[in-house]
């Protein structure tokens, strides 16, 4: 059961600082980056599957000397997530993920990618099949030369730019279910850098020519740092994106609900707070209160949250309250 919304509109103040252009005006974009980069960082069994999967297609495909089967490795390669946790941590001065992020990689493209290359490859020199050695798909990543490295650099850095484009271009995909989608497109682009290196690493230690894993290893660091800080980073940073962004919505969240438990009947699962920043002193509040039927709400619980943020965070705001009144019966059994 809904009842009538209660609004506090307050009108721009005069010089106030309103900007319609990058990430201004879309409902928790920092938070959700906050969120995306925390889930990035985290080490599943589903990322481990896929490292392995790919990593099995990316050696198959080097072996083989076939660039279509490179390529198809970098479709199912998931390191879209630990790039954007080092990004995201990088920018908002968040250690753990930064951490996160650098450990995931290092995890999937060394501990895992190189290990299960390098185990294929001997499992294939012992079982006798003919032609298992470097061939020119490997010797493009083993022994760059100055040109190829130069590109691979840029190829990294365009790809983390298209990675930080998609959140910043259009951000009203960063509240968008299907705006995860893009990112599996462009996770495509960033294995580009990532997982042949990878592999070759494992595949020269297992063909007894360290010298090529080492050639591998060197333009992996030089992809990953051209992806995650040259190309990433930059993007957002250039593009505003700033820790205090973040902690402004989280403060305003904070705010509105220390005042929400007081409210007679408030019940916390499913109430909702969406923070949308206009700028850097301006938002708009939307509330969905769910509470108790038979509880009345005070009529200027907006405005008094309007004044509380204005107060404590020095923000002006458009405050909306949706109260959902519910109807609940509890059964308890001992």
């Amino acid at each position: 059961m809904k009842t009538p919304e209660i609004t506090r509109k307050l009108p721009p103040r005069e010089g106030a600082d309103v900007r319609d252009v990058g990430a201004w005006g879309v409902r928790n974009y920092h938070t959700t980056l906050e969120q995306r980069a925390m889930a990035g960082a985290l080490m599943t069994r589903g990322y481990i599957s896929m490292v392995v999967a790919s990593t099995v297609m990316a050696t198959a495909g080097l072996l083989l000397n076939s660039s279509a089967v490179v390529i198809g490795s970098m479709c199912v390669a998931p390191f879209m997530g630990p790039s954007r946790a080092v990004c995201i941590g990088v920018l908002f001065g968040n250690g753990r993920l930064l951490v996160g992020g650098i450990l995931k990689q290092f995890i999937g493209l060394l501990v895992i990618g190189s290990c299960v290359s390098a185990l294929i490859t001997l499992v294939l020199r012992r079982m006798g099949i003919p032609n298992i050695n470097i061939t020119e798909e490997i010797l493009l990543r083993a022994m760059p030369s100055l040109q190829e490295v130069v590109l691979s650099a840029l190829i990294a850095i365009s790809a983390g730019a298209a990675a930080s484009l998609a959140l910043i271009s259009n951000p009203h995909t960063v509240e968008r279910p299907w705006g995860q989608a893009i990112d599996a497109v462009i996770g495509v682009q960033v294995a580009i850098s990532l997982i042949p290196p990878a592999a070759v690493i494992g595949i020269g230690w297992a063909l007894g020519t360290p010298e090529h894993s080492w050639n591998a290893f060197y333009l992996l660091l030089l992809n990953v740092a051209a992806l995650d800080i040259f190309g990433s980073v930059a993007i957002l940073a250039i593009s505003g994106v700033r820790r205090r962004h973040l902690d402004l919505e989280q403060h305003i969240r904070s705010i509105v609900e220390e005042i929400l438990v007081a409210v007679p009947g408030f019940i916390a699962h499913g109430s909702t707070v969406d923070v949308t920043l206009l700028a850097d002193h301006k938002a708009c509040v939307d509330v969905g209160l769910r509470c108790r039927l038979g509880n009345t709400i005070e009529d200027s619980l907006a405005d008094r949250l309007g004044t509380a943020i204005a107060a404590k965070a020095y923000c002006q705001t458009d405050v909306t309250v949706e109260i959902i009144s519910i109807l609940s019966h509890v059964r308890i059994r001992h």
